[in-house]
C-alpha cells in the first residue's frame, strides 16, 4: 500500500510510516502523505497555528498584553472567548511559545488592525466556523470583539449575537471565573473604530506572506478553545482531547463503578444517539453551512444534529485515567460520527468517477484524487473542513458532559479548573508548509507533531497512554503514531481470544466485560511500550497514563 501511494505522480518526497502502522483503505493508517495541488480523499481530520509575539491579547482587568509577556509569566489569566451561540464570555487561558524561527503572514482588517500569525492559524469567522490565515479572501467576514472604556471607567463588550454592550465585570460575573472587576480610570480602548463599527462585521482587506520568520506564540483555552485579539476579532486557541483536573486519584476511591455507569448514561455510544438535543449541540454555528454541503447528505441534517455530542463505536471511548504521580486525567476519542463517514464516501465515488471519465489508471481503485483548482477539489476541501470542525465540536460537548460527571462525583457538583487540555484530530488534511515548500499533508491514524505540539498518543483499553511534545522531526513530516495501532483485525480477535482473555488483559480497569468487546481486547494491538520506543525521534514524553475507567461504543 505504501508502494501505491509513492508510485502517485503528485507525491511530494517520501511517504512517512508511524511505528503504529497498519492496513488501512487506500492508505495505511498511520501514514502521512505530502502531496502537490492533489488530495485522496480515502487517505483522510485540523489544526491551528500561532502569533508573534508582539500580538496584543485583552484580558478582563481592562488591559491589553503581550502575547510573549503572557507566556514568560506562566500562569493562568482570565479572556474573552465566544461561544457556538455568539456569545462573548470570560475564560481562564494560558499561554505558551509554541514554534521558532517559522513563516508568517499579515491579515490586514478593515478596521486597520494588524495581525501577524503562521499561515495554518485559524480564524473565527462570521458564522462561527474557522478558517486558516493564508485562505482568508478579502471581504471575509470574521467574528468581532468591540471594546470601549465607559466615562465611569469601565469596559464595554458587544455582544455579536445581540448588537448590545454589556459591562465586562457582567461577563466576568455571569461566566462563572474569580477575577478583578475590569474597571480602570481613564483608560482608553487601543482600537478606535469607525462609526459603522457596531455592525458586528469585521472584514479582511489582504493577506500577504512575509519574508521573514520569528518565533510564535498562542493561548490554550481550555472549555471555548479560541479567545479575542485586541486587533478586534476571534481566533482559534492553541491546544489539541485530554483534560489533566486539579484532581488525584485517592478521590477516585471507590466511585470507579458509579462514574462508569453516569457516563454511560450521560454520553451515548455506538449507534445510540441524543435523545434531547442540548443547546450546544443545536447552537453549533455549522449548522448554518449545511445545506452547502454534498447533496448526498442533504437527508441527514437530523441524525448529525442528534448524534452531536455522542462517541460511536469501533476504536473509540471515554477513560478516566491517572499518572505516574497519581493526578487524574479524562480522555476521549471520537471524531465526526456518521455525517462525516458518508460526506467522504460521497467525494471518494466522485472522484473514482472522474478517474473513470479520464481513463486515469490508479494502482488501488481508493487512491483516486481530486485536482486544486476544480470544483470538485474546492467542494471536497469544503465539506472537509466542515467534518473536521464537527468532529472537534462533538468532542467538545462530550468533553463538557464528561467534566459535569466528574465534578459531580469529586467536587460536589462544583466546577473545577482543568490544568491542561489536549485537542488534536489525527485523520486529517491540511495545507502546510514542509522543505521549503507548501504541500497538502494527510495524516491518517498519525498526530502533528511540530516542536512544541502538544498531542496524545492512545495505549489500548488495558494499556498506557502518553501525553506528548513533538520534535518536530522533518522527515516525519513533523508527525507521530496516534496510538498503538492494530495486528490484528476485529474478526479475528473475536476468533482468537475468549471472554476470559478480556477479562484478564483488562483487570483493574473499570470497564463492560462482555464478548462484544472481544474485538477491542489489548492483545489485537501492537505493545505501546514497542510504539512509543521507536519514536523517541518524533516525540517527547510529558506524562503516562493508566486507564482506571474505560467506555467503549
Amino acid at each position: 500500500m505504501a508502494r501505491n501511494v509513492a508510485s502517485l505522480p503528485f507525491l511530494f518526497k517520501h511517504v512517512a510510516l508511524m511505528p503504529d502502522v497498519h492496513l488501512g483503505k487506500g492508505a495505511l493508517v498511520g501514514s502521512v502523505i505530502a502531496t502537490k495541488d492533489a488530495v485522496i480523499p480515502a487517505a483522510v481530520g485540523v489544526d491551528i497555528g500561532c502569533f508573534t509575539g508582539d500580538t496584543l491579547v485583552p484580558l478582563v482587568d481592562g488591559k491589553h498584553y503581550k502575547i510573549k509577556e503572557l507566556a514568560q509569566k506562566k500562569e493562568e489569566f482570565i479572556v474573552y472567548a465566544c461561544t457556538p451561540a455568539g456569545k462573548i464570555v470570560a475564560t481562564t487561558a494560558m499561554a505558551k511559545l509554541t514554534r521558532e524561527n517559522t513563516s508568517l503572514v499579515k491579515v490586514l482588517l478593515d478596521n486597520g488592525g494588524e495581525i501577524i500569525c503562521t499561515p495554518d492559524h485559524q480564524f473565527m469567522l462570521h458564522d462561527g466556523s474557522y478558517q486558516e490565515a493564508a485562505s482568508l479572501q478579502n471581504e471575509t467576514s470574521l467574528m468581532p470583539f468591540y471594546s470601549k472604556v465607559d466615562r465611569d471607567g469601565y469596559t464595554l463588550i458587544v455582544q455579536p449575537y445581540s448588537g448590545r454592550w454589556h459591562k465586562a465585570h457582567w461577563i466576568l460575573a455571569r461566566s462563572g471565573v474569580l477575577g478583578d472587576i475590569p474597571k480602570f480610570e481613564g483608560q482608553r480602548t487601543i482600537i478606535h473604530h469607525r462609526k459603522k463599527e457596531h455592525t458586528c462585521n469585521h472584514k479582511v482587506v489582504a493577506v500577504s506572506p512575509l519574508d521573514r520568520k520569528e518565533d510564535v506564540y498562542c493561548l490554550t483555552v481550555p472549555e471555548y478553545h479560541n479567545f479575542a485579539l485586541s486587533a478586534g476579532v476571534f481566533v482559534h486557541n492553541c491546544g489539541m482531547i485530554a483534560i489533566q483536573t486539579q484532581f488525584t486519584g485517592e478521590k477516585l476511591d471507590g466511585k470507579l463503578k458509579k462514574i462508569r455507569l453516569d457516563l454511560e448514561a450521560q454520553i451515548p455510544v455506538g449507534f445510540e444517539e441524543n435523545k434531547q438535543i442540548s443547546k450546544d449541540a443545536s447552537n453549533w454555528q455549522g449548522w448554518r453551512n449545511f445545506k452547502e454541503l454534498h447533496r448526498g447528505v442533504k437527508s441527514l441534517e437530523g441524525k448529525a444534529t442528534r448524534q452531536l455530542g455522542s462517541l460511536g463505536g469501533g476504536n473509540h471511548f471515554i477513560e478516566v485515567c491517572t499518572d505516574t504521580e497519581n493526578r487524574v486525567w479524562l480522555m476521549l476519542h471520537s471524531g465526526s460520527r456518521n455525517i462525516g463517514n458518508k460526506l467522504a464516501q460521497c467525494h471518494i465515488d466522485t472522484a473514482k468517477d472522474l478517474a473513470k471519465l479520464a481513463n486515469i489508471h490508479l494502482p488501488d481503485r481508493d487512491l483516486a484524487y481530486f485536482v486544486a483548482g476544480t470544483p470538485e477539489f474546492a467542494a471536497y476541501w469544503r465539506d472537509l473542513q466542515w467534518a473536521q470542525d464537527y468532529a472537534k465540536t462533538n468532542r467538545d460537548v462530550m468533553m463538557a458532559r464528561f467534566l459535569q460527571v466528574i465534578d459531580r462525583h469529586l467536587n460536589g457538583g462544583k466546577k473545577s479548573k482543568p490544568l491542561l487540555v489536549i485537542n488534536c484530530h489525527h485523520n486529517y488534511a491540511e495545507k502546510e508548509i514542509h522543505f521549503d515548500e507548501e504541500v497538502y499533508v494527510t495524516r491518517k491514524g498519525a498526530v502533528r507533531a511540530r516542536v512544541e505540539d502538544y498531542g496524545i498518543i492512545s495505549g489500548s483499553m488495558g494499556t498506557k497512554s502518553y501525553i506528548v511534545k513533538g520534535k518536530g522531526n522533518a522527515a516525519s513530516f513533523c508527525s507521530c503514531s496516534h496510538g498503538a495501532g492494530r495486528i490484528m483485525s476485529r474478526s479475528m480477535a473475536k476468533n482468537t481470544y475468549t471472554l476470559d482473555d478480556l477479562i484478564a488483559q483488562t483487570a483493574g480497569v473499570e470497564c463492560r466485560k462482555d464478548a462484544e468487546l472481544l474485538d477491542e481486547i489489548p492483545a489485537a494491538y501492537k505493545s505501546i511500550d514497542s510504539v512509543m520506543a521507536n519514536q523517541s525521534d518524533l516525540v517527547e514524553v510529558i506524562a503516562t497514563l493508566k486507564q482506571v475507567v474505560c467506555i467503549k461504543g
